[in-house]
This record gives C-alpha cells, sequence and structure tokens, in this order.
C-alpha cells in the first residue's frame, strides 16, 4: 500500500477529472482501495471550513446573506473635500417676531428676577391657514377702427375659460405625473391642506387642457428620440455576492 500511495499524486476532492480517475483505476486494486478509503476519511472529517460551496452561475438572490462575502469598507471619506463651499439651506429672513418669557420658574414655581439675557432662534413653517386668492378679472374690451371688431386683452394667469390658475394646474400636474400620486390623494391635498375646493373630473379636465399645449412638445421629442442613434438607454442594477452591479 505505501508503494502504491507514492506514485498516487491526484486530488480526490471536487476538482477530480474523469482521466484522473480512470489513470487510478489503471494503476490497479490497491490504488482503487486506497482512493476510497481517502475519500471516506474526507468524508467522515468534519469541516473545517465555515463557508459552503457555492457554484459561480447560483443567482445572488438565491445566497444566503451570511455566506456573501463582506463588503469592502469606504475607500474615501464620506461628505464633501475640505474647503470645499457648504451645501446648506440659506438662513431665512424673519417676518415675524414672537417674544417668549417665563412667568415664573419651570422648578420650583418661584418668582423670577428679570434680566436683559436674550437669545434668538429661527423657525420656518407654512401658514397656519392657506387662504386661496381669488381674483376678479375686469376684462376692458375696445373697437378697434382698422381691424372692425372689438378687440380684449388674454387673461394670462389661466388657461382659456378656467376658473382655477395656472400655479393649481401646474402643481396638480406634478403631483400626479411627477411624483405619481394618485387622483384621490391629489383632491385630498387640495381639499384638505390648501384648502382650495377641486373635483376628479376638474382636475382632468384641466390636464387634458394641459396635454393639448404640450403636444406639440411631445412630438417633437418623439421625433427627435426616433431619429437618435440610441432608443433607449437600460441602467438596471443587479447584485452579484451582495454588491450592486
Amino acid at each position: 500500500m505505501t508503494t502504491q500511495t507514492a506514485t498516487f499524486d491526484v486530488s480526490l476532492g471536487p476538482a477530480l477529472t474523469e482521466q484522473q480517475a480512470r489513470e487510478i483505476y489503471r494503476q490497479g486494486e490497491e490504488a482503487v482501495v486506497f482512493a476510497l478509503l481517502s475519500l471516506a476519511q474526507r468524508v467522515a472529517e468534519p469541516q473545517t471550513s465555515t463557508t459552503p460551496f457555492v457554484a459561480p452561475t447560483t443567482p445572488s438572490a438565491m445566497i444566503p446573506q451570511y455566506l456573501k462575502p463582506k463588503a469592502e469598507g469606504r475607500h474615501k471619506r464620506p461628505g464633501l473635500k475640505l474647503g470645499h463651499p457648504g451645501s446648506r439651506r440659506p438662513t431665512p429672513k424673519p417676518n415675524r417676531w414672537t417674544d417668549h418669557r417665563l412667568p415664573s420658574c419651570p422648578e420650583c414655581c418661584g418668582p423670577l428676577t428679570r434680566t436683559n439675557q436674550t437669545r434668538t432662534r429661527l423657525t420656518e413653517d407654512i401658514p397656519e391657514a392657506i387662504t386661496p386668492v381669488v381674483t376678479e378679472h375686469t376684462i376692458h374690451r375696445d373697437w378697434c377702427s382698422n381691424c372692425q371688431k372689438a378687440v380684449e386683452p388674454v387673461v394670462t394667469d389661466a388657461l382659456p375659460g378656467a376658473t382655477l390658475g395656472n400655479r393649481t394646474l401646474v402643481l396638480s400636474a406634478w403631483l400626479h405625473y411627477g411624483l405619481g400620486n394618485t387622483l384621490s390623494q391629489i383632491v385630498a391635498v387640495f381639499n384638505h391642506h390648501l384648502t382650495l375646493k377641486v373635483t376628479p373630473g376638474g382636475l382632468i379636465q384641466m390636464w387634458y387642457r394641459l396635454q393639448a399645449i404640450l403636444f406639440a412638445w411631445y412630438l417633437q421629442i418623439q421625433t427627435e428620440a426616433l431619429d437618435s442613434a440610441v432608443l433607449h438607454g437600460d441602467e438596471t442594477g443587479w447584485r452579484v455576492n451582495g454588491k450592486t452591479h
């Protein structure tokens, strides 16, 4: 057995090929017995590795999280570089002032000796009661002797024949098409938070009018997209070993 094992130099693990197995068989009965005993001993030994074998073709979603390699640490310091100007919100200017003073000590309810020490703090919030602005437009109609007809200025604050202004139109369209809010959610925001009564049918009618105005730009974008070399770019990510590629 010892003389046979001296020439036995192949791996008995998962990397064993068919050619190597046939080579063991050609070495005779003792080589086959030795290979089987070695394989049985390896199976009987406790697994020293805590990470089971995972095939390279296994999708990342089917691999447990504890089997995936740990993500590498951040290579650079988070945030902007030193010396870069800040990107904080600008400090608002107050348009309302309120004084706060305690009538007594909040700990023992005893009297307080007034001093001249003060500090200021700024808070910015939406108004407590939002009241829509209702504007009555007086449109003067005058006679043009050259055109032989009456002319009048165009009201640019709203679409023709609309009772809701352009700000309401743009905000509702942005909430629906830009942010994906439902029709009932938009109605709730206007009716309860902005105290501007709207109906689902009124919003849809306004959006149809907006569609008619923007349809020319839509066709232009469609033509430019069809004439371009690339119609779209698919940037869908895929998780591989816990990392997004």
